[in-house]
């Protein structure tokens, strides 16, 4: 069985003249929203083994928030692709997860992270992301190639 977690970036500063969108970065209201994210993790009594990163600014520093604020060590993977994808693509990153990762965290953007959990559910529920969103799903595949195959045995929203 696999654990995941979808976390949405915390909230980034709007978009401004000159200031190309990958390159926002959180807010105040959005370090805190990043903290109260790792805290409703710990609270979960889930360890994170990996975790997959979009490579824009601001899921950049919401991970660094979330990853200190856990202590732990784990490797962070930015993978281009990951930035504003699609469920597919979402897919197809964390089917080249560490064998050995049992609890993958997934920092990316909407509207692709909300369609992927909503997709990963079973279709079964409406779920919507808002910033700092934070979504639980347990898998039951025992292997990252195969997610996707067959739908979580649990969803539930974290934050």
């Amino acid at each position: 069985m696999k654990q995941l977690l979808l976390l949405r970036h915390a909230e980034a500063e709007p978009a401004a003249a000159g200031v190309s969108d990958s390159d926002r970065v959180l807010t105040e209201r959005g370090r805190r929203q990043a903290l109260s994210a790792a805290d409703a993790i710990a609270a979960a009594g889930l360890e994170v083994d990996e975790a997959l990163v979009s490579p824009a600014q601001r899921t950049r520093e919401t991970a660094s928030i979330v990853i200190r604020r856990l202590g732990l060590g784990i490797p962070i993977t930015h993978i281009a692709t990951l930035y504003l994808a699609a469920p597919d693509v979402m897919l197809q990153a964390l089917r080249a997860c560490r064998a050995q990762a049992r609890t993958v965290l997934l920092i990316a953007h909407n509207p692709g992270l909300s369609a992927l959990a909503h997709e990963l559910a079973g279709g079964t529920q409406a779920l919507v992301l808002r910033t700092a969103g934070l979504c639980h799903l347990t898998l039951p595949q025992q292997n990252w190639e195969e997610i996707g195959a067959v739908n979580a045995s649990a969803c539930e929203i974290l934050r």
